[in-house]
């Protein structure tokens, strides 16, 4: 198995104050996301970068592919070795989602990806975060509903508020249907990474 790294990239030292918590965060995530998902090669590299976060947690995650997750923290804001947990956990799951059904080339695969990562928290901790229950439209999901396999879709417009979208419309509207398939299959979000997109959202479709 190959190792998971971590990474604090803080030479000018604008991160130590958070040190000792990224560190007890990334033991305290590493061990259900190498239990449950088998987790391994995969470097993790925490930045200092207050507008990739979260504004309600100052921490934020990407993954970058199978083997990349960058974290990034905002100094400014009382950061919680929790939400740094969390989000870890969310960002394991997408390194073995993109080594199976991928996570990114439509909307479909992107509402499916995040979805799963939510309900991966949900396993983990026993509750999905804030985002994955914003009050929705009927409206906006049928719009959803008409471009989800569209190659060619605006990622700000369905998870981050443009366009007149709801913020945080796809992290409530993927972690809806996931959370339907996978009880109605009766399994753990862990047992489901490999499930395609258009599996999990055709049965929501149906």
């Amino acid at each position: 198995m190959r190792t998971v790294n971590l990474f604090i990239a803080n030479a000018g030292g604008t991160l130590d104050a958070q040190v000792e918590a990224v560190h007890g965060a990334f033991e305290a995530a590493l061990k259900p996301a190498q239990q449950l998902l088998g987790v391994e090669g995969v470097d993790v590299v925490v930045i200092d970068a207050p507008d990739q976060t979260i504004p309600e947690w100052g921490v934020g995650g990407y993954t970058y592919g199978p083997h990349l997750i960058v974290v990034a923290l905002d100094p400014a804001v009382a950061i919680t070795s929790h939400h740094i947990e969390r989000t870890l956990v969310h960002e394991f799951h997408h390194t073995m989602r993109w080594r199976g059904p991928g996570c990114e080339g439509s909307l479909a695969q992107m509402l499916v990806s995040e979805g799963m990562a939510q309900l991966f928290e949900e396993e983990v901790f026993g509750d999905a975060p804030f985002f994955s229950r914003v009050s929705i439209s009927n409206e906006e999901i049928a719009e959803a509903r008409s471009v989800l396999y569209e190659s060619d879709f605006n990622q700000a417009k369905w998870f981050f508020g443009a366009d007149g979208i709801t913020l945080h419309f796809g992290y409530t509207y993927g972690y809806r249907v996931c959370k339907a398939f996978a009880v109605g299959n009766g399994m753990r979000t862990s047992e489901l990474i490999e499930a395609s997109s258009r599996e999990i959202l055709e049965l929501e479709l149906s």
